[in-house]
C-alpha cells in the first residue's frame, strides 16, 4: 500500500499551516487510481481505494475546505446558518469526522455536508469511468454539454426533445438505486440514511440534492444510450445520427427524424419508471432547431442557453443557415430581476456598498455565459441596470437636477468614458462592471 493518503493528523499541528497543494495533489492521486481500477474494471481494488480515500487525512481536510468555502457564499448557500467556520473549528472538524457502520449518523448540518462530499469524492471517480461520452454533471461542465448539443446540429437541423427530470430527491427508488451504485453495503447503508433523512428535515434535504443529485441523476440515465442503441440495431438502422445528451436532472435527444425522437422518449420513460422517476409535463417539449414544429417556435433553451438556427443566402453559408447560441430569455429576466431586488434593498445605502453587491452578480452570470459572443444581449442588460440605477439616484436626490446627479455617479473616467463610480475610504475605488467588458 502505497503511501498516497494515510497520514496522520500530526502532520499539521494548525490549520493555515497546511499546503494545500500537497492535500490536492494526494487526493487527486488517489482519484486517479480509482478512476483507473473502475476503468479496467477491478471492483476490489475501487473499493479499497474507496475506504481509503474516505478515512483518509487529507480527503477529510479537503472536504472541511470545501464546506468552509460553499458557507462564504450568500445566505442561501450557507449550511446550519454559519457563514464561516474559524480555523480552530475547521481543524477540529477534520478530526472527529469519521464515517463507518458503527457509527451513528451524523446529525449536525455542517458534519453532514462534510461528509457528503468526502463520500461524493471517492465515487464520482468510479462513475466517470463508466459514463458514456453523453454523459454530463461531474467533471464535465454545462458548457461541455453545450458545445456537444452544437456540433449534433451545426451541420443539419434536427428535431430535439429536451425534458427535465423531476427534481425532488424522494422520487428516487433509494432500494434500486443504491443497487446500481454498485459500492460496498457500509456506505450503502450511509448514504441510504442521508437520503431518507432529506425527506424529513429541509435543510437535510438541501444538503443531500445539492451534494448528491448531479452524480445520482447521471447514474439513473447511465445504460439509458445503450438500450436506445440495441433498439436500434435490432429495428433497422433509422437510429443512426442519434444524438443524447444528459446533464444532471436535464435531458436533450436530437434526430432529424421526429418519429425517433417520439419513440426515444418512450424508451427513456419506460426506464426511468423503475426507478420512479418522471418526466415534469410542462418540461417536455420537441422542437426544430430551424422550422416551426406543433405550433412550437425553431429553437430550444438548455441549461439556460437557446440554441437556434436561421436562415441565411449562400453567401453567407453554404448549408443556408446559421446556428446561433445565447442565454435564454428566461436567464435574463431572472437575472435582470435578481440585481433589481439587490437595488431595491439597498435604496439607503452608499454607492459603494451597492456596487460591491452586484459586482459579484454580473461576474458570475458573464462567466456561466462566456461561450456567448452576444454583444446585443449584454448591452440590453447594461441599458436596463442603468436604468434602474438612474431611478436609484433621483430617489436619494429629488431636488437635484440631472446633470448634478449625473456627475456625482457617473463621472468621467479615462477619457469621455463616464462609469457608475465611487470612491471609499483609504483611497479604496469601486467600479460597477459592465457586461460588455
Amino acid at each position: 500500500m502505497s503511501n498516497t493518503s494515510l497520514k496522520t493528523a500530526g502532520e499539521w499541528k494548525k490549520w493555515r499551516e497546511i499546503n494545500w497543494k500537497k492535500v490536492e495533489r494526494r487526493v487527486f492521486k488517489l482519484q486517479k487510481r480509482i478512476y483507473r481500477a473502475s476503468e479496467r474494471g477491478d471492483v476490489i481494488v475501487v473499493r479499497k481505494l474507496q475506504k481509503i480515500l474516505i478515512k483518509s487525512w487529507y480527503g477529510k481536510l479537503l472536504a472541511v475546505r470545501r464546506v468552509n468555502q460553499s458557507n462564504q457564499g450568500e445566505k442561501t448557500a450557507r449550511v446550519g446558518d454559519i457563514k464561516s467556520l474559524s480555523p480552530e473549528k475547521c481543524f477540529a472538524l477534520a478530526k472527529r469526522l469519521k464515517l463507518n457502520s458503527k457509527v451513528k449518523p451524523i446529525r449536525s448540518a455542517v458534519q453532514d455536508l462534510a461528509g457528503q462530499i468526502l463520500v461524493k469524492m471517492a465515487l464520482e471517480n468510479q462513475w466517470e469511468a463508466k459514463f458514456e461520452l453523453y454523459s454530463y454533471g461531474l467533471r464535465k461542465s454545462c458548457q461541455d454539454a453545450i458545445e456537444a448539443i452544437v456540433n449534433c446540429v451545426k451541420f443539419q437541423p434536427r428535431y430535439v426533445l429536451k425534458a427535465n427530470i423531476v427534481e425532488c430527491i424522494e422520487c428516487f427508488d433509494y432500494e434500486q438505486l443504491l443497487k446500481n451504485l454498485d459500492t460496498y453495503p457500509t456506505l450503502r447503508k450511509l448514504i441510504l440514511v442521508w437520503l431518507k433523512d432529506s425527506v424529513i428535515d429541509g435543510k437535510k434535504l438541501f444538503l443531500t440534492e445539492k451534494v448528491f443529485f448531479p452524480l445520482l441523476a447521471n447514474i439513473a440515465f447511465h445504460g439509458i444510450g445503450e438500450q436506445i442503441k440495441h433498439y436500434a440495431e435490432t429495428v433497422n438502422d433509422k437510429f443512426q445520427g442519434l444524438s443524447l445528451i444528459c446533464y444532471a436532472g436535464n435531458l436533450a435527444i436530437a434526430h432529424e427524424d421526429i418519429e425517433v425522437v417520439q419513440k426515444c422518449q418512450h424508451i427513456i420513460t419506460e426506464s426511468l419508471s423503475d426507478l420512479c422517476l418522471k418526466f415534469k409535463p410542462s418540461q417536455i417539449r420537441i422542437s426544430h432547431t430551424l422550422y416551426i414544429c406543433a405550433r412550437e417556435k425553431p429553437g430550444f433553451d438548455f441549461l439556460g442557453f437557446n440554441i437556434r438556427q436561421y436562415k441565411v443566402s449562400k453567401n453567407q453559408s453554404k448549408l443556408g443557415f446559421k446556428t446561433k447560441i445565447k442565454p435564454s430569455a428566461e436567464s435574463i429576466r431572472s437575472h435582470y430581476c435578481q440585481i433589481s431586488e439587490v437595488i431595491d434593498k439597498h435604496k439607503s445605502a452608499s454607492q459603494a456598498v451597492l456596487i460591491g453587491a452586484i459586482n459579484p452578480l454580473i461576474k458570475s452570470w458573464v462567466n456561466y455565459y462566456s461561450v456567448v459572443m452576444n454583444q446585443k444581449t449584454f448591452q440590453d442588460l447594461d441599458n436596463l441596470i442603468f436604468q434602474k440605477l438612474w431611478r436609484w439616484a433621483k430617489r436619494r436626490h429629488p431636488n437635484q437636477n440631472n446633470c448634478w446627479i449625473y456627475q456625482k455617479y457617473w463621472p468621467t473616467i479615462g477619457g469621455n468614458k463616464r462609469e457608475f463610480f465611487s470612491s471609499g475610504k483609504n483611497s479604496s475605488r469601486f467600479r460597477l462592471l459592465r457586461h460588455t467588458d
